[in-house]
């Protein structure tokens, strides 16, 4: 019984231990994260502002407040350089909102 339960052991850190070691994927490259990134923004956009399209007023703040926590993000990001945050913000003040 002892062997058995050395032998289930044994294969439980191997496992950990191939978890822990593993090859990880190729990581994304820079355009193509800075996209995906752009994308997540736009499809947020969608969501929380498609409410408030009949309001003009109430519209344009709630897209204000979600660009500057966008541009809040974007300073802490690394794949965005200050010049590349402003032109990411500005495609996304020119971005105009999707009717589901």
């Amino acid at each position: 019984m002892e062997l058995f339960f050395s032998g289930i052991l044994i294969i439980i850190l191997l496992g950990m231990l191939y978890l822990l070691f593993k090859p990880k994927g190729t990581p994304k490259s820079k355009p193509i994260k800075q996209a995906e990134i752009l994308d997540g923004y736009k499809d947020k956009m969608d969501k929380e502002l498609l409410v408030y399209l009949g309001d003009d007023k109430l519209f344009l703040q709630k897209k204000m407040a979600l660009l500057k926590s966008f541009a809040t993000e974007l300073n802490r990001n690394i794949f965005f350089d200050v010049d590349e945050t402003k032109a990411l913000i500005q495609k996304l003040v020119l971005y105009e909102i999707k009717k589901v």
